[in-house]
């Protein structure tokens, strides 16, 4: 009956135990979601106060200040490239025909030096008659 009284108290002991761990495990967990949460509080009031400034200087320090500024910049970067895009897609039908004729010429080009070379050789070859290269 001892041993059972003894077990029993260990067995409660040790439940104990567990429930004050995991309570202070709770604890500690809400504490410094306490200190955030805090810190987001002193950063809100530290932003109202800096918002409501009348001095203009300071509000450009203001988080939504600068968050306009960049949304401001990236507007106008997507305007830029909105324009540049079209100005390329303008171009791209005319620059296609023109690397196509480029590419014309380079096929003219070496045709001709090929040309010129099968006749160069044939004047060697023939000894030197007259030949009209055009």
């Amino acid at each position: 009956a001892v041993v059972s009284t003894q077990s029993t108290g260990e067995q409660e002991v040790k439940e104990l135990r567990e429930t004050a761990q995991t309570e202070e495990s709770r604890y500690h967990f809400l504490m410094h979601s306490k200190q955030l949460l805090e810190l987001e509080q002193q950063k809100v009031e530290e932003e109202l106060a800096v918002y409501k400034n009348p001095d203009p200087a300071a509000r450009k320090q203001s988080l939504r200040e600068q968050y306009n500024r960049k949304i401001l910049e990236q507007d106008n970067l997507g305007k830029a490239l909105r324009a540049k895009q079209k100005t390329v897609r303008e171009q791209h039908v005319p620059n296609v025909a023109q690397m196509a004729m480029w590419r014309d010429l380079t096929t003219l080009l070496t045709c001709k030096t090929n040309t010129l070379s099968r006749l160069q050789q044939k004047e060697v070859e023939t000894g030197g008659e007259n030949i009209l290269i055009l």
